[in-house]
């Protein structure tokens, strides 16, 4: 955690001096510790935030080509006006409730598409076609997810 804050505070601040550094270093070790001592953040989590870093820089690429292709999509919907939207629920199979609600932000954050709602492993979502509907199943950045949730509970992937 204490690199990743570190790290945080440099990109933040914009230049590298001494005094940016020492700053940076008492501000990491104070919430280091204080994530430590509170409960929140331990080494377990701390080990696996390092391990799912690179899958989770490949998650944000992939979401933005998603969000990129959608907009194409909504453009010709658009243009077309004879498409009705769909209310969909939609089972999913992500274990983890951090792993759902990525999944959830990432549907509203794509065009053409909203979860209004995210109940358990149903999520409720609001799209302004039957084909954008249809899209959600077996969606690239699920299975994306599915195979982060399997690097978090040791299976091989």
């Amino acid at each position: 955690m204490a690199l990743l804050v570190m790290g945080f505070w440099l990109v933040l601040n914009g230049r590298v001096a001494f005094d940016t550094l020492i700053l940076g270093a008492f501000i990491t070790l104070a919430m280091t510790l204080l994530g430590h001592f509170s409960g929140l953040w331990t080494i377990k989590r701390e080990m696996t935030v390092y391990r799912l870093l690179p899958a989770g820089f490949v998650y944000f690429f992939a979401l933005l080509k998603e969000i990129l292709l959608a907009n194409f999509n909504v453009i010709k919907l658009i243009i077309k006006h004879d498409e009705q939207p769909v209310i969909r629920h939609y089972v999913t199979p992500l274990k983890t409730k951090a792993a759902r609600a990525a999944l959830a932000s990432s549907i509203t954050l794509t065009p053409g598409t909203v979860t209004v709602q995210l109940e358990g492993n149903v999520l409720t979502v609001h799209c302004l076609s039957r084909a954008l509907a249809d899209g959600l199943d077996g969606w690239c950045l699920e299975k994306r997810l599915i195979k982060m949730e399997e690097k978090v509970n040791g299976k091989t992937v």
